[in-house]
């Protein structure tokens, strides 16, 4: 009878470590999935959408404080000579870091707002496997946008037809995004450039500003 009971007793005992065993490698498993198959996914869409919408806030902010109005002349003077030959290329500094602290501002409480929906991803999706890409419920996951969105600007000069050039000014925004993963926190840089305004100059534009790219190289600058 002892024996039965011993062999009972470490029957038992062989299950139950067993099955601790099997739950741990499993846990490992569904951690190990998580962190080299499901997090990437959830990266990369991320990263997609969070920079589309960045571009989204960015866009709605210009239209918003631009408001349809001539913005071109309003922060660029063109200077000529008696004969009509253009000297000079002048950025009315005040009024363009105006300018960018205002759609900067605007731009961060849209991202704010559009971020509080959080990014949804098919449970297929997660899974990495091409065949169940956008099957199963959707998985929420939370968007704290963080920090401040800051902005530079550029310009270029584009040949528009005999002796006219198309002048563009772009607003390059960066903003940081933190998203809250299933393993992880990620912080998440974006970049976009925004079309700001252009105009089409008539008249030979000096090679001193074609070959200039950055307003910041145009302001004041007046080739000999």
């Amino acid at each position: 009878m002892r024996k039965k009971e011993y062999h009972k007793k470490f029957s038992v005992k062989t299950k139950l470590w067993i099955m601790l065993a099997c739950f741990v490698t499993i846990l490992v498993f569904i951690l190990l999935f998580f962190n080299f198959y499901v997090n990437p996914v959830i990266i990369e869409i991320s990263e997609a959408t969070v920079k589309s919408m960045t571009s989204k806030s960015v866009n709605s902010a210009v239209q918003t404080i631009i408001n349809n109005t001539n913005l071109y002349d309003d922060i660029i003077q063109i200077n000529t000579d008696a004969e009509g030959n253009i000297t000079s290329f002048q950025v009315k500094s005040v009024l363009i870091n105006r300018l960018g602290k205002d759609i900067g501002k605007t731009a961060q409480q849209n991202l704010e707002m559009i971020g509080s929906e959080g990014i949804e991803i098919p449970l297929g999706t997660l899974t990495g496997i091409p065949m169940f890409v956008g099957m199963g419920p959707e998985v929420s996951f939370h968007v704290q946008p963080i920090g401040t969105i800051t902005s530079t600007f550029s310009s270029e000069f584009i040949s528009a037809g005999i002796n006219q050039t198309n002048h563009r000014i772009y607003m390059n925004v960066t903003a940081s995004v933190s998203m809250v993963l299933p393993t992880a926190s990620r912080n998440i840089t974006t970049n976009t450039q925004i079309l700001l305004c252009e105009s089409i100059i008539v008249g030979k534009v000096p090679d001193t500003y074609l070959n200039s790219n950055s307003l910041d190289e145009m302001m004041n600058l007046i080739p000999d």
